[in-house]
């Protein structure tokens, strides 16, 4: 009599070699989808930071360009005297009475005339400079501590930086020499400075410079009003 044998089941299931593989491939997904999440992350925040020093130089142009146009000598003289104190590459220094009292929709006005400069801030080794506007708020005839600062800009990169390549002056002044010529300059001697007939305004503004530098350059041209036409 023979006996009969029972089937085998073969059971299936997951060797630890395809568990390996499969954890291996899992973490190569998991590492690549991260990397591309950072990068991403990375990337929309340096446009961010790109976009706002944009509008901040936008908004920087449009407020030293009213100051500069609605400039007013300090005194009331025959001929007019200039507005100007300073006029150099990096700093321009005038007498305004911007958004004080008394001053007239053409510019003119005597109002609360005070001392005003605006000019790039060289402190720090950093290759990213400020626009500070500051006005002698304390009326002691210079500027100090104690004056009203506001800095209008930042990342301004028109000193030499490898996106610029070469120094590029903030102002450029129009003036008319002793011949009644019109020239151009970016530091006009005092004597001279009751010619100046215009200011050209140059901001250029990066970001990012380390990581992908795309400087954005902005220029205007202001006519102060009340700059002797000589």
């Amino acid at each position: 009599m023979h006996g009969t044998s029972t089937p085998q089941v073969r059971e299936h299931g997951i060797t630890l070699v395809e568990l390996l593989v499969a954890m291996i491939v899992l973490g190569v997904v998991t590492t690549l989808l991260l990397v591309s999440w950072t990068s991403l992350q990375k990337s929309y925040a340096h446009s961010v930071k790109s976009n706002n020093a944009r509008a901040e130089a936008r908004d920087a142009m449009a407020r030293m360009s009213r100051e500069i146009r609605d400039a007013q000598p300090a005194a009331i003289t025959s001929p007019p005297s200039s507005p100007f104190t300073q006029a150099g590459p990096y700093e321009v220094t005038f007498y305004s009475a911007f958004n004080s009292s008394g001053v007239r929709a053409d510019g003119s006005g005597m109002g609360a005339l005070r001392l005003t400069r605006i000019y790039l801030d060289t402190s720090g080794g950093a290759a990213q400079k400020r626009i500070v506007w500051q006005r002698d708020t304390n009326d002691s005839g210079s500027f100090d501590g104690a004056d009203r600062t506001i800095v209008l800009a930042r990342d301004v990169v028109n000193s030499s930086v490898p996106s610029v390549g070469s120094p590029t002056p903030v102002f450029t002044y129009g003036y008319r020499d002793a011949s009644g010529e019109y020239q151009a300059t970016t530091s006009v001697p005092s004597a001279d400075l009751g010619t100046i007939v215009s200011v050209h305004i140059h901001l250029i503004v990066d970001a990012n410079l380390v990581r992908a530098p795309a400087p954005a350059d902005l220029q205007t041209t202001v006519l102060p009003r009340n700059a002797p036409q000589r």
